[in-house]
């Protein structure tokens, strides 16, 4: 009994089953029949009105079909000959802007004031280095100041001593009182003694002159000296920047001693960068100097960069076989960095032009590529065309169609169809 009603449910759920299975594949039908439906009425508005022209590639239309088929309509432009070469490239430091900064002098790093990758401005201080001949020079400038500052104040006594006594003995020559001999030999002493103080002057002038000279070598003011006094005399060097740029090596740290043949800082200018770019075998014939480059990097999504290139390495690299082309990109910012990685498209051009066809415009079918160029209102005509190069997003056209000829751009599979149709009908 349990059996039999175990049976019974077997069988109810198989007719369910089978049910729902006959309602899914109906539905199915139905839809497929919708839509065989509508597309034959489509192609039926654009066939109702199309006539094809047999043996001479032609196929016209109807107002209502040519309204129905809403074709664009393209004029042929000419466009310098120009292709994209997309390669990849990576931002270096331009070497002509990069700056090693040593010491003149051997000693001890007193203070650093910059880290690594911070932006310098031009003449600013990087570090002090302890140097002895500073002290030396200034030292010796200040006593041979001293000195001479004395020996100023002794003439010039002297002289206005001098110049009294003439004035007096000439007061007495004219009296009569005095031999004038006595009177010349006051004169000839007041005389010895102004170029005495002349040439003391003189040599306070270029004292300072040199020592203003000696000190700057040093990077060090002669006149900021004098205002700190003797109290707070300086034993250190600074070392300045010669150029603005970014600290992008650095190989010191306070209480290092260092050389005049080490190098300490390197700044680089980054105002401007190389784009050094990977060329490979095939593409070296087309990339000379002067053609227009764009860079992308992912480091700085959505911004381009142009340059045009100013060098193309004469031999490969061993190790990768390819060759080098470096463009010189603005950089005024200091977006790119060295080291960033990126796409880079270089455009070749030559002095030809040559008609550019969108893809849109262009058809293929086996190993024919064609064009629907309109002879008239309604009425247009297959041309076989010879591909060139890619472009954007299109082609050169070597042969079969010419600037100013106007072709069918969106729609033209619309045509391809219907004179595909008519040629399997005159097939059968």
């Amino acid at each position: 009994m349990n059996m039999q009603r175990r049976k019974n449910r077997n069988y109810t759920s198989t007719s369910e089953h089978f049910y729902v299975k006959e309602l899914i594949s109906r539905i199915v039908f139905s839809i497929i029949c919708v839509n065989l439906i509508a597309c034959s009425q489509q192609n039926s508005n654009l066939s109702s009105g199309s006539i094809s022209v047999p043996g001479h590639n032609q196929i016209r239309l109807s107002k209502q079909a040519l309204d129905s088929a809403q074709l664009e309509i393209l004029t042929i432009k000419s466009r310098p000959d120009q292709v994209k070469i997309t390669t990849t490239g990576e931002i270096k430091a331009d070497e002509n802007r990069v700056f090693h900064i040593n010491s003149i002098v051997a000693g001890r790093v007193m203070t650093d004031n910059v880290v690594l990758g911070k932006i310098i401005a031009r003449d600013e201080q990087l570090a002090v280095i302890q140097n002895l001949e500073v002290t030396r020079t200034y030292g010796d400038y200040i006593h041979q100041a001293h000195q001479n500052n004395i020996d100023i104040a002794q003439v010039q006594a002297r002289l206005d001593l001098v110049k009294k006594t003439v004035q007096r003995l000439s007061r007495l020559s004219q009296e009569g009182i005095v031999a004038e001999k006595d009177l010349l030999s006051a004169e000839n002493q007041e005389k010895i003694l102004e170029i005495d103080l002349k040439g003391l002057r003189e040599h306070e002038r270029h004292l300072k002159a040199e020592s203003k000279a000696l000190l700057a070598a040093y990077g060090v003011s002669l006149e900021v000296e004098e205002k700190k006094g003797l109290e707070h005399m300086n034993s250190g060097s600074p070392l300045l920047s010669p150029r603005s740029g970014v600290i992008i090596q650095k190989n010191v740290t306070v209480g290092d001693v260092v050389n005049p043949s080490q190098i300490l800082y390197v700044v680089a200018d980054l105002s401007q960068v190389w784009l050094d770019i990977a060329v490979y075998d095939k593409d070296l014939e087309k990339i000379k100097e002067g053609q227009s480059v764009i860079f992308r990097s992912d480091s700085v999504p959505g911004i381009t960069f142009n340059g045009q290139i100013n060098y193309i390495q004469p031999a490969a690299g061993d190790a990768t076989r390819t060759f080098l082309a470096r463009a010189v990109l603005s950089n005024p910012h200091t977006t790119l960095k060295p080291g960033m990685f990126g796409q880079v498209d270089i455009f070749t051009s030559s002095n030809r032009t040559l008609p550019y066809l969108p893809d849109k415009a262009l058809q293929k079918y086996g190993n024919e590529n064609f064009v629907f160029v309109q002879i008239d209102d309604g009425r247009f005509e297959k041309r076989l065309v010879t591909i060139g190069d890619r472009i954007d997003d299109g082609y050169f056209i070597a042969n079969g169609i010419i600037p100013g000829e106007q072709v069918v751009g969106a729609g033209s599979f619309k045509l391809k169809s219907e004179l595909l149709k008519s040629e399997i009908g005159q097939d059968e």
